[in-house]
């Protein structure tokens, strides 16, 4: 079972479940928090393609269900996905990215911080309106 410093993930058939850890309870439900702002909100504002999808995040941030990807993907492939600007909040390590119908996704695009989370928010918002630029490799 993948497990990260705040949040353990629990992957069942199709479907990869990530729920803060007991340890980290309140940065792994921001963390939670943060993807369902960045897939509901910030993705079709800015309009990314490699964020993986989320299927089901609750409010308060007690469990976030995404599509379960394939993996390893090497480092190299993940270098030479596209840049963004405004950037997504992705982990930049070959681990916290996945292989889904053809596409390399970030599965990790979290953030267990709340200073990290309201200065993020506020740079998206000083660009919303406005579709993000795609700088491939």
């Amino acid at each position: 079972m993948p497990k990260g410093v705040f949040r353990r993930v629990v992957l069942l058939g199709k479907y990869a479940f990530k729920m803060p850890r007991w340890q980290h309870f309140s940065a792994g439900m921001r963390s939670n928090r943060w993807e369902r702002e960045m897939w509901n909100h910030w993705r079709p504002c800015f309009q990314w393609k490699t964020l993986c999808p989320v299927f089901y995040a609750d409010p308060i941030g007690l469990l976030v269900v995404m599509p379960r990807a394939q993996q390893p993907v090497p480092q190299e492939n993940v270098d030479a996905m596209p840049d963004y600007y405004p950037g997504i909040t992705a982990e930049t390590k070959h681990e916290d990215f996945g292989m889904l119908r053809g596409n390399i996704l970030a599965l990790d695009y979290g953030i267990p911080f709340e200073d990290s989370v309201h200065e993020r928010r506020k740079y998206y918002q000083s660009f919303a309106g406005n579709p993000a630029v795609e700088f491939p490799h």
